[in-house]
């Protein structure tokens, strides 16, 4: 039975997911990714899921299969316009229950139990049109070929049908309402209608033989209905006293179908936003020719790789003039170290790389051609953070503290990303630490990138790749923004160091002969 389009099971729904964001959203930007997602769907309160990354693969294939499906511009617009309705209804009739619960009659009154009924029939309107809709599409995940199941079973169930039908009858009892209101002095009479002649019919008739042509029509379209509630609720009553059949049976529908919403649909409305809101952030960039790919996630960390791989957050920011890298980890490399000059790409290749690990664990497409990514526990990270001066500690100390909490926690499942540590101490000190941090990263097993400015790391053991950022040949000073696997040189950034300060061996020469 179909419980959850985020779920293959009920048991699974109902695991606690996070209300905060994780501790490596700030360090990869994934906080910038997901802000306008969760700014424009804020109503429908799906930050949990995706601050909650899975950790099984039933569960992400199960995801992947749907948002595949998702794709398709007809079948988002279908869901995008059940879910805005449905989800409304929902919250709609949240409130009017609780007026209705409420003792005083300024809430519980017949203009809220009309509201209700109006509720009622636009949501027996949208299941069943959404019921026709998916009738005519042919789905192959399992998730929505689930629910397409349910909607038809349910639109075919006694209770829907029933509830259809009592709406019917109850709103062809209230077309035959009629009633006149006698207005004088500040007090209101009602009285059944006997065939009073209509005054206003008799106006516009009056007036019809003065009109020469079509005419510019000043009547003022007010955005909201001008009411007062009390006053409608005192004229219903003196209505419902004149029709006392009819409108008990308004208060028996309102009893009878107080929970009309049904919950796997309700909650089917708010879930497939998860869907909708992902797909409106990255089609904008699918259109711009950048690759999303729905990677395969691997329980051991053998063979890992992403080809065209980019930072999201980046890509935005540049309208999708982005330049795409590529990593490979096949056994036994596992970690890979990234050297090269600043301002090279490095800090956003070491991002991206985090991003796409996260993105694949809850399910959506990531930024990619190709990959095969790591089912981890944690995404572990250490990027650089301003000096903390109310701890009394060095930016060395801090860097140490931080990363024996980080490895305090690691496992041979996490991910671990550590950019530019041991910037703030000497040569041979950074690269004493650098080697037991190596070790202690080595010894774990999890995979790992690391961005240094210590070539050495890079050369640490069969487990380390080394990557470096790239140059152009002809011009050093010019970053290219491509990681490309190669041993370190460290060429590029001290012939960029020695043209800036003037202290290459043309510059040199030219001064030193003057």
């Amino acid at each position: 039975m179909f419980y959850s389009i985020l779920f293959p099971s009920q048991k699974q729904h109902e695991e606690p997911r996070e209300v905060a964001a994780p501790a490596c959203f700030k360090d990869l930007n994934l906080e910038r990714i997901f802000a306008p997602v969760l700014k424009t769907k804020k109503e429908y309160e799906i930050e949990s899921f995706f601050y909650t990354p899975l950790y099984d693969s039933e569960t992400i294939v199960y995801r992947q299969d749907v948002m595949r499906e998702m794709e398709d511009a007809d079948i988002r617009a279908l869901f995008a316009d059940f879910s805005n309705t449905v989800y409304d209804i929902g919250l709609s009739m949240n409130t009017i229950r609780a007026s209705l619960s409420a003792e005083d009659r300024w809430h519980n009154n017949y203009v809220t139990r009309g509201r209700m009924l109006d509720c009622a029939e636009r949501y027996c309107r949208t299941v069943s049109a959404l019921s026709e809709g998916l009738s005519k599409k042919a789905f192959r995940s399992a998730g929505l070929c689930g629910f397409a199941e349910y909607v038809s079973s349910y639109c075919a169930s006694a209770d829907f049908a029933g509830l259809c039908a009592y709406i019917k009858r109850l709103r062809e009892s209230l077309n035959t309402v009629e009633y006149c209101m006698l207005i004088k002095n500040g007090t209101i009479r009602v009285r059944k209608y006997e065939g009073q002649a209509d005054h206003s019919r008799q106006i516009i008739d009056t007036f019809e033989k003065f009109r020469q042509g079509n005419v510019k029509d000043y009547r003022h379209k007010l955005s909201e209905e001008p009411y007062a509630v009390h006053v409608e609720a005192a004229v219903l009553d003196m209505v419902a006293a004149l029709y006392k059949d009819i409108f008990a049976d308004l208060n028996d529908f309102c009893v009878k179908f107080y929970h009309f919403v049904d919950e796997t649909i309700w909650r089917f409305s708010r879930e497939i936003q998860f869907y909708l809101s992902w797909l409106e952030l990255v089609m904008p960039l699918w259109e711009t020719n950048l690759p999303f790919c729905y990677p395969k996630l691997c329980e051991t960390p053998e063979h890992l790789y992403c080809r065209d791989m980019f930072d999201l957050a980046l890509a935005h920011l540049e309208n999708g003039k982005i330049v795409v890298n590529d990593f490979e980890l096949s056994a036994p490399e596992r970690i890979i170290v990234i050297t090269g000059p600043n301002q090279g790409g490095k800090t956003t290749f070491a991002r991206a790389f985090g991003q796409v690990h996260y993105l694949a664990s809850l399910g959506l497409c990531v930024p990619g051609s190709e990959a095969a990514l790591y089912l981890f526990d944690h995404i572990l990270t250490h990027f650089g953070r301003e000096e903390d001066v109310s701890t009394l500690n060095g930016k060395l100390q801090d860097d140490l503290v931080r990363l024996h909490e980080l490895l305090d926690k690691a496992t041979s499942r996490s991910v671990i990303i550590i950019n530019e540590i041991f910037a703030s101490t000497t040569l041979s000190d950074a690269l004493s630490l650098g080697g037991h941090m190596m070790d202690a990263i080595a010894a774990l097993g999890a995979p790992a990138l690391i961005v240094t400015f210590l070539d050495e790391l890079a050369l640490h053991g069969p487990e380390t790749v080394s990557m470096m950022s790239t140059v152009k040949q002809d011009d050093p000073a010019v970053r290219t923004f491509q990681i490309v696997r190669k041993p370190p040189d460290g060429l590029a950034y001290a012939m960029h160091l020695a043209g800036k300060y003037g202290l290459t061996y043309v510059k040199l020469n030219g001064r030193l002969r003057k």
